[in-house]
């Protein structure tokens, strides 16, 4: 995806085109009405994403200890630090560095803004009148932490020079950005190497004065340099106990980060441009206001992702559904046939039938005849089903025998004759435990009841009337008690 590269140093502006891996030729727009309205022309004709890289003096960086904090209050704090700090400017930032081990555990940030909104405003009104998606405005030092990814140190000046900015010297602890600053200089490489020779000591003594880094540590300069401008550097600079120049070829840097641009000095812009298309940070100076079309395409992407999602389950299903309408067409078509073949048979039958003279109403009379006469001689499943449900639950009475006979004596309330069932049966399993046996068998006769049937014992297997004698049959453990049950059964109305 192409995108456009805009660049903003203290003395100059310029615009390039990110296609395919590889940065155009700059456009420069001078800083005046002609030079604004020569941007918006651009800017008409080519609408990509933009990103503003911006390389000026008017950079402030702030180490601050906060509470650590979550949510609002965390918003709140934050708030109130940049009007503390950062009050005329809208282009700021807080990073979080680390969260100390010990105490509180608060919070180490870094705090910084562009301080000079007048340098940067014009350029962002043009942005916003042409529609254009600004993605973020990044420093070059906010940039720049990729590079270190293969530096084994704790503590890195990190060195480049931007032909239309100036020499930036930018600090690392642990690979975590603490300070940075820009000093201009001209466009010649001697003066490159001597102003290298002349800054880097004072920053150094600068650094010291902060304790950075600590006592015995050693600072490790990192220079992006062309082949052609380190020997100069080489003559220029003179490493100490405290300091260790290291030289990093700027050609195998872009290989590195797969710039296809040609390097022929050791002018570092081109580089951080590209570097910025391929791997911008998540953490930018614009706010919501700035990059309003650049979210405004975010979501309309989604929507159109949602949508051809929608549309794709929608075609998916409707296949589905029409495969579901085949197979049940198919599958309907048989029983249609049978159904046809029915009807066909049932007309056959109809048309064989004899003419006859009994009229409607004698036929509903033998009908509904016929149908109370079935009631004097229920089937046996209807008498007996209940209690075989019941024997199903207990499981320690066992059938001896089963017999049943009508009996209109017994029927009422209801009109049909009653089903008088005689059943002799026994206990097992319960021993010389006479109590037991007696309430398992009279729990049996309760469920038989509540089922619709009328129990009478005609026989028990322990007589407790006042009649009897308290003898019973059951002589082991093992021994079966005989009893003899009345179960009457009704016909429903």
């Amino acid at each position: 995806m192409s995108s456009t590269l805009l660049f903003l140093s203290a003395d100059s502006f310029h615009a390039s085109l990110w296609q395919g891996g590889k940065l155009g030729a700059p456009q420069y727009f001078s800083n005046d009405a002609d030079g604004r309205e020569q941007f918006s022309l651009y800017l008409k004709r080519h609408r990509n994403p933009a990103y503003l890289l911006v390389d000026v003096i008017e950079e402030d960086f702030r180490l601050e200890t906060v509470p650590h904090l979550i949510g609002p209050a965390r918003r709140d704090l934050l708030a109130r630090k940049f009007e503390q700090f950062y009050r005329g400017s809208p282009f700021r930032q807080a990073t979080l560095l680390h969260r100390q081990e010990e105490g509180r555990r608060d919070d180490e940030m870094l705090f910084s803004a562009l301080t000079n909104p007048q340098r940067i405003s014009p350029w962002l009104d043009a942005l916003l009148a042409n529609q254009i998606p600004l993605v973020g405005i990044y420093s070059l030092p906010n940039i720049s932490t990729p590079l270190l990814k293969n530096i084994d140190s704790d503590h890195v000046l990190l060195l480049s020079w931007e032909k239309d900015a100036g020499l930036r010297q930018t600090y690392f602890n642990s690979k975590r950005l603490h300070f940075s600053r820009l000093i201009p200089i001209n466009g010649d490489s001697n003066a490159f190497s001597e102003s290298v020779a002349t800054e880097t000591p004072r920053t150094q003594q600068y650094l010291k004065s902060l304790s950075l880094p600590p006592p015995g540590e050693v600072l490790d300069v990192y220079i992006i340099c062309h082949a052609n401008d380190r020997v100069s550097l080489q003559a220029h600079l003179e490493a100490n106990s405290d300091l260790r120049y290291t030289y990093l070829d700027i050609q195998e840097l872009a290989k590195r980060i797969k710039s296809k641009n040609e390097y022929t000095n050791s002018d570092a812009t081109s580089l951080l441009l590209h570097l910025l298309a391929v791997n911008p940070p998540s953490s930018h100076y614009a706010n919501s206001d700035h990059t309003h079309f650049h979210l405004l395409g975010q979501f309309r992407r989604i929507l159109f992702g949602v949508a051809a999602t929608i549309t794709l389950v929608s075609a998916l299903w409707s296949g589905l559904a029409i495969l579901q309408g085949r197979e049940y067409v198919a599958e309907t078509e048989p029983i249609r046939m049978q159904t046809e073949q029915a009807q066909q048979q049932s007309q056959l039958i109809q048309r064989s039938f004899a003419n006859s003279s009994v009229p409607a109403a004698d036929m509903k009379t033998a009908v509904l005849m016929a149908r109370k006469l079935s009631g004097y001689a229920p089937p046996p499943e209807d008498i007996l089903l209940e209690l075989t449900h019941v024997l199903d639950q207990f499981k320690q009475i066992n059938v001896n025998k089963l017999s049943w006979e009508p009996s209109a004596a017994d029927a009422a309330p209801s009109a049909y004759p009653a089903q008088v069932i005689t059943f002799d049966g026994s206990l097992s399993g319960f021993g010389t435990e006479f109590r037991r046996a007696l309430d398992y068998l009279e729990r049996f006769q309760q469920t038989l009841i509540q089922r619709g049937y009328t129990v009478k014992a005609e026989k028990m297997p322990l007589d407790v009337s006042s009649q009897g004698s308290i003898t019973g049959d059951m002589q082991s453990n093992n021994s079966s008690a005989q009893f003899t049950l009345k179960i009457t059964w009704r016909q429903k109305e």
